[in-house]
């Protein structure tokens, strides 16, 4: 709870020592070792280490739809396009608001050089959350 408090926050340094700490206690819990392999990967933390975080997560919480995404992200910074876009779909499916499940799997599509899919995921994500932090990056990339 702590890690997401902070999180809520904005101090994701915080947040992911929390996570550790949690870790270091339960080194099962699939919540904690989702939310700091996210940290890591949105953070610029080891991609490797986050990726065995994200698979811990997956193993221990597989019908969460954030864990599929996490897990996804992870695949994607390690540039294994095809294997995020599976985990995707399957988040997008389960959770069709999540704007940036759409934004993750818009630019999964657009590595796999399928621009209408990309396109379609993306005006969602819009559509979803016009404010969200990639908008501009979205808008951009639609242009």
């Amino acid at each position: 709870m702590l890690g997401t408090l902070e999180e809520g926050r904005g101090n994701w340094q915080k947040a992911q020592e929390a996570y550790q700490k949690t870790l270091q206690v339960d080194p099962e819990s699939a919540l904690a070792s989702n939310n700091l392999a996210y940290l890591m990967l949105e953070h610029g933390g080891n991609v490797d280490i986050a990726l065995s975080y994200a698979q811990k997560a997956r193993q221990g919480a597989p019908d969460l739809p954030n864990s599929a995404d996490t897990l996804a992200w992870a695949y994607y910074q390690k540039g294994s396009y095809g294997l995020a876009v599976d985990l995707l779909e399957e988040a997008v499916r389960k959770v069709p608001q999540n704007a940036v499940f759409h934004y993750h799997l818009g630019l999964s599509y657009q590595k796999l050089h399928n621009g209408a899919k990309a396109k379609e995921h993306f005006e969602r994500a819009l559509q979803l959350n016009p404010k969200m932090p990639q908008a501009d990056d979205i808008r951009a990339m639609l242009e």
